[in-house]
């Protein structure tokens, strides 16, 4: 046994000497209360396809090959536990239940998926409904709807959903089912602004789509998207990967900012009468044909009148916390992110004899970066989310979970093909789903 544990001493630090790093988690789950064990429970690493279950004895292991990975531990009828810092062995997580109270406000909210669903699920997935839309599914994705609940305030025009379980989501074109635990979910009808925070894990599922077509919507959900942009970002390679940064200002039309706002302000009166935002129109909105044909005008002309982008130097902005193993950004003002699309890297391991790609896709796109507070935005240096502080407007905000790769995904290795059906092995799911 001396032995034993010296070798494996002696080739741990082997990989840590030669850039070999590996999280390994070794620990057991118990409630907060009675301090028994708690069977069942979810463990995983955020924004991975790396999860495990808990057993009878309250007991985990789960590995990773990244040096840095947030360690999620949650459980129906408790309260989610995320790890920053995680100690290999002895690991004690302790789930505070979630009181009835909470149960009952959550609960007890019967605005219904018929008036929200649909909204939702777009906020959730992609401002374009092509990009979660399957022949199987359409874009009715979320598997068990009647989990999440409504409130709507109609003071401040904000909308919450909420709920006690996770939320999971069929992604049937990229070939995973997606487990959602939800920390936070507000949406601003009035000026559009989504605030979301989750962790997420990956199962991949047997998909409607042929290893082709499944391999093409990969290339094309990962290249240019934000999991994308942060690998490059962290491993140095932005001209490479296809990504430019400059520092960004602009001067907005007023004239049409107004009209917007004004518009948004009626359709927020109409939430109140309990219509539905996605399907009201301008015509709806506004009775007098002139002023209806004048804001027409207005939406022709550019949101913008002018706008300046300068150079950046990465090194004033990036900060690489060789201490700690992550990325640290953190800017002024706000950042332009541009992508400009490789045919070549779309159609990597497709037959292109089976799948068409279309080439008048648009070529470049804009992302633009702002940060929430006074913090650094972090990254592990994998590439990995670490932080919430860095918001989105533009190309990569609009596709979010639709287009999402797991962390782990590794765009030099081709797709698989998977007979299992993530479904059954969830058979509440399965009841929900009916």
């Amino acid at each position: 046994m001396f032995f034993k544990v010296n070798f494996l001493l002696c080739f741990l630090l082997f990989l840590a000497q030669h850039g070999f790093a590996q999280l390994t988690a070794i620990g057991r789950v118990v409630d907060a209360k009675t301090g028994k064990p708690i069977e069942n429970a979810s463990v995983y690493f955020n924004e991975t396809q790396i999860g495990t279950k808990t057993n009878a004895a309250g007991k985990f292991y789960i590995s990773i090959s990244q040096g840095k990975a947030k360690l999620v531990v949650s459980c129906v009828g408790y309260q989610k536990v995320v790890l920053h810092k995680i100690p290999q062995q002895n690991l004690k997580v302790v789930l505070k239940p979630i009181h009835n109270t909470l149960k009952e406000v959550i609960i007890g909210d019967r605005v219904g998926w018929k008036k929200w669903g649909r909204l939702f699920t777009r906020l959730l997935m992609s401002d374009i409904d092509e990009d979660y839309y399957s022949s199987k599914y359409k874009n009715d994705v979320v598997v068990n709807q009647k989990a999440v609940r409504f409130s709507f305030d109609q003071l401040t025009g904000i909308l919450t959903a909420a709920t006690y379980e996770p939320i999971w989501v069929m992604n049937d074109k990229l070939g995973y089912l997606v487990k959602i635990d939800l920390d936070e979910f507000k949406y601003d009808v009035n000026s559009e602004k989504l605030l979301y925070k989750s962790t997420l894990f990956f199962e991949p599922t047997k998909s409607t789509n042929s290893i082709d077509r499944l391999q093409f919507n990969t290339n094309h959900a990962y290249q240019g998207s934000a999991t994308h942009f942060y690998k490059a970002l962290v491993s140095g390679k932005l001209k490479e990967e296809g990504f430019s940064i400059n520092t960004y200002t602009e001067v907005r039309n007023q004239e049409k900012e107004r009209i917007l706002d004004y518009i948004n302000s009626l359709k927020n009166q109409a939430l109140k009468q309990k219509q539905f935002a996605l399907d009201l129109h301008v015509r709806d909105l506004i009775a007098d044909q002139d002023t209806l044909a004048y804001y027409g005008e207005v939406f022709k002309q550019p949101d913008l009148v002018c706008r300046t982008l300068d150079t950046v130097c990465l090194d004033r902005i990036l900060e690489h916390d060789k201490v700690n193993r992550v990325y640290k950004l953190k800017f002024k003002d706000s950042l332009m992110v541009t992508y400009r699309r490789n045919f070549q890297k779309m159609s990597a391991y497709v037959d292109t004899t089976k799948v068409r790609i279309n080439k008048e896709m648009p070529t470049k796109m804009e992302t633009l970066l702002y940060m929430m507070d006074d913090e650094p935005f972090e990254l592990s240096e994998d590439g990995l989310e670490l932080s919430y502080n860095l918001y989105m407007s533009g190309f990569m905000s609009k596709r979010r979970l639709a287009t999402f790769m797991p962390a782990d995904y590794e765009p030099a290795v081709p797709r698989k093909a998977t007979a299992i059906d993530a479904l059954k092995n969830h058979e509440a799911l399965r009841e929900k789903k009916r």
